[in-house]
């Protein structure tokens, strides 16, 4: 149990449909690929959306990670989508598993990774395995910036900062319905939309961001980790996702304040902006928390978005002497 509840258990977070249920179309696209009927079905054990995903091996021993989705879950078969579209454009060096394939068959999407030697991440974070995240996060960071034209020719750019990270300015204008906040943050929510109002500022810059880094998205090796899912590239400060990463180690206990200016990312970086993007880390997931849960989605999702928002509430808090 942590200071903020429950830990979520990241390996062990999704709801996914079994092989045997996909439609036949698909398994027979994923047995060409494949070279075979698989004869060793992993499931992916994390994540929170319920396409499937699972490690794949043939009885010649050829491995792929597969995922899949259908038009039954229109948001995961839109984000399978994208990821076939971006991954390919990714530049040399990044650490990601390869894609070896991506197709269109019976209304469905169907890619297949590289099967790296690895594991899913877990709470507690062992230091060693934030250690892998944290410099596999910094490689890729290093190639993303400035913006690579591959991307770019994609149709990546920088949008607006949607109202998801204005959170606490939408409840103080009575946009939407105030959401509970911890003790240090009670009575300051005119204070913490001032904070937040600096984000979109604080995320200006010509970077491709991952926009989804946490220890969930991302597989641990021996020496090495890997990014996986990269669905919602945006052009903006690669240093958001350090932030994203760290506050699930600042829940668990790490110095994420002191790993965050070491980080190669927080170059530039003010305590201002830093505050900014906790601030709008805060809102989101804790106004998140109270929404009801989504069909097919795993029932673990609100747990984790509160649990996240009591992390970041708790590091913004720590730093303005709240």
């Amino acid at each position: 149990m942590s200071r903020f509840g429950e830990a979520v258990p990241y390996d062990g977070t999704a709801v996914r449909p079994a092989y045997d249920s996909l439609p036949d179309p698909v398994q027979a696209l994923i047995e060409s690929e494949l070279g075979g009927t698989p004869t060793d079905i992993r499931v992916a054990g994390g994540g929170f959306t319920g396409g499937f995903a699972a490690r794949l091996r043939a009885g010649s021993g050829t491995e792929l990670f597969v995922k899949a989705a259908g038009p039954e879950l229109p948001y995961v078969l839109a984000s399978y989508r994208q990821e076939a579209k971006v991954h390919p454009a990714l530049p040399e060096g990044v650490p990601a598993p390869s894609l070896h394939f991506a197709a269109d068959v019976h209304q469905w999407i169907v890619l297949g990774f590289e099967a790296v030697d690895g594991r899913a991440a877990s709470l507690p974070i062992d230091p060693g395995d934030l250690d892998l995240m944290l410099r596999a996060w910094a490689e890729a960071a290093e190639l993303l910036t400035p913006a690579p034209r591959s991307l770019l020719d994609l149709g990546i750019s920088e949008v607006p900062i949607d109202g998801y990270l204005h959170r606490f300015g939408a409840a103080r204008a009575g946009e939407i319905e105030p959401f509970p906040l911890p003790p240090a943050l009670d009575g300051r929510l005119a204070e913490l939309a001032e904070i937040e109002s600096g984000v979109d500022e604080a995320m200006a810059s010509d970077s491709v961001m991952h926009f989804d880094l946490r220890p969930d998205n991302m597989i641990i090796g021996a020496d090495r980790a890997w990014i996986c899912d990269w669905n919602w590239l945006q052009v903006h400060s690669t240093w958001f996702d350090t932030v994203g990463l760290l506050n699930v180690a600042h829940g668990d206990g790490h110095d994420a304040e002191g790993l965050f200016w070491a980080h190669p990312t927080a170059k530039g970086v003010t305590a201002e902006q830093l505050d900014a993007v906790l601030a709008s880390y805060t809102g989101y997931y804790l106004s998140q928390a109270q929404a009801p849960q989504i069909p097919g989605v795993s029932p673990y999702i609100r747990r984790h978005q509160r649990w996240c928002g009591l992390a970041a509430a708790d590091w913004l808090a720590k730093r303005r002497g709240w």
